[in-house]
């Protein structure tokens, strides 16, 4: 099943119409016929189930019909991922679309020491976002922050731990499911100062391979590995 985005949605309503003109030009593509359903999220926390009623041509708009809410598919706690900014926008945008994907709720981008002077098309990036929530059928659209600095992030810091991804950190543990944030470096690395700013309670150094990562993988391996660890805790 499909999803669309409805940022007009708003919960307990029984129909919805769609009028943005992106959504609907992904609703043709579809081809969805009345009487089919469809998922729709406003990305503040409503995902529903709706069944197609049709579109009208005249208002620029289509119909749906709200069926039930579904569950919002969301991690248990908060969860982030800060990243230095890096110099192939490809490789970025693909790194924000897998954190989206496994669930995080916020993502910073880091301007570091190593960081190459790259200009961040942020409206993008929010666009690749929204289509990563869909593609997960998400109900929470992730917060994007930055460019920031390291020492900027944590003058505003809301996790209880935080996890640097570092080649000579130790290996990956479970951890408490307690908002948590993931810290991924640029290309370069990080720089002495950054590596010595970390060294604070609640930090933690993780080493994900015995192999120097990219960072978009990186950032996938280290989400995995956060989640595996909490479903496990779970099970027992």
């Amino acid at each position: 099943m499909e999803c669309l985005f409805a940022s007009g949605l708003e919960p307990g309503e029984d129909v919805y119409e769609l009028t943005e003109p992106g959504e609907l030009r992904h609703l043709r593509a579809l081809r969805l016929r009345p009487g089919e359903s469809i998922a729709l999220t406003n990305g503040r926390g409503t995902l529903v189930l709706a069944e197609f009623c049709g579109e009208n041509p005249e208002r620029s708009a289509a119909l749906f019909r709200i069926i039930r809410e579904l569950p919002p598919n969301e991690l248990p706690v908060p969860v982030g991922i800060a990243l230095g900014i890096l110099h192939e926008r490809e490789r970025l945008e693909f790194a924000v679309e897998k954190a989206v994907e496994l669930g995080v709720h916020e993502i910073s981008l880091l301007r570091t020491r190593y960081t190459q002077p790259v200009t961040v098309r942020l409206a993008r990036l929010e666009a690749k976002i929204r289509a990563a929530v869909k593609q997960a059928h998400r109900a929470w659209c992730p917060r994007l922050r930055g460019p920031m600095t390291v020492e900027e992030l944590f003058r505003d810091f809301a996790y209880q731990q935080f996890v640097v991804c570092d080649i000579c950190g130790e290996l990956p543990e479970p951890l408490p499911r307690v908002p948590t944030l993931f810290l991924v470096g640029p290309e370069g690395g990080w720089a002495a100062e950054e590596m010595e700013l970390f060294r604070q309670p609640g930090g933690r150094f993780w080493r994900l391979s015995a192999r120097r990562l990219r960072s978009e993988t990186a950032v996938v391996v280290a989400l995995s590995l956060l989640l595996t660890g909490w479903e496990a805790l779970s099970s027992r």
